[in-house]
């Protein structure tokens, strides 16, 4: 049973396509020779699978492995858009060039049929994930299209080790990583970006518009920690890389991260990490 780093991806045929309205009879079947992912990127619509019909709109992740069958319904007024990516996983299939699809089950060939191995990662992946807030799976979309079209020396190459990044991220994103509630990922990436200036706990409730009680349990859900906890560590990581990539004096990297006190910080930075700032600095040179 291969890892999911052991796969060697190829991709069939990958581009962005707009799903017309009037088209929705001719995609009421459609049977995949390969492994699919759809990103939504617009419009409206649904999905029809074995299991049943779903809403999908932008930021949703259709996974379609080899065989499923399946049918796209777009909207009459918001036609569904989407990013499109078929591709081997395992082993490429030259003879099969860019044939993904058939429309008709009887115009269904076999011997086009991708390589597919078991593997846990894969298939415990649902057929439809929700990725509305995470714009690196878009733009690894986009990438893996952009190249899959570009005919610039290496493009291939890139294709396919964007496609492997793109899936591996899925994977970590699906099994690894926490639950992000939309109105807590905006003030985490505003912590990250701008730890140094510390907001007081009513204004970080003032901009997710959430109760006291109900932000403690949907930051805790996000990050394990307390927002003052979390807080605490994105500062002391990045006082340890000014130590680490900087010649600046513990001092100046104090006040550049807010403090206004050298005492406080270095406190601080010892209960962190267990030794002080310049103890800190030294182990690392050493």
């Amino acid at each position: 049973m291969p890892i999911l780093t052991a796969m060697n991806p190829s991709i069939r045929t990958a581009h962005h396509y707009r799903f017309p309205y009037t088209k929705n009879d001719s995609e009421s079947f459609r049977l995949g020779y390969c492994y699919a992912f759809h990103l939504v990127t617009g419009g409206k619509g649904a999905i029809t699978l074995p299991t049943g019909t779903f809403s999908i709109a932008k930021g949703d992740l259709l996974y379609f492995p080899p065989k499923l069958q399946h049918s796209f319904h777009s909207d009459a007024a918001h036609a569904l858009s989407t990013y499109n990516i078929y591709c081997d996983l395992w082993a490429t299939r030259l003879d099969a060039g860019q044939k993904h699809l058939v429309w008709k089950e009887a115009d269904f060939d076999p011997h086009l049929l991708t390589a597919m191995e078991p593997n846990p990662d894969l298939d415990t992946l649902p057929n439809l994930l929700h990725f509305h807030h995470q714009s690196a799976i878009t733009d690894l979309f986009a990438l893996v299209v952009e190249q899959h079209q570009n005919a610039a020396p290496y493009s291939d190459v890139i294709g396919k080790s964007l496609l492997q990044a793109l899936l591996l991220k899925i994977v970590q994103l699906h099994t690894y990583m926490p639950f992000i509630d939309f109105r807590i990922k905006p003030l985490l990436d505003n912590i990250h970006q701008k730890a140094y200036m510390e907001s007081s706990y009513e204004s970080w409730l003032e901009q997710c518009k959430l109760k006291k009680t109900q932000f403690h349990q949907l930051f805790k859900q996000a990050t394990g920690l307390s927002p003052k906890a979390y807080w605490t560590s994105v500062i002391m990581k990045q006082a340890a890389a000014a130590l680490k990539e900087s010649a600046r004096s513990v001092t100046d990297i104090a006040e550049d991260l807010g403090y206004s006190s050298i005492h406080h910080f270095s406190k601080q930075f010892t209960l962190y990490y267990g030794i002080s700032p310049s103890e800190y600095r030294n182990r690392q040179r050493s």
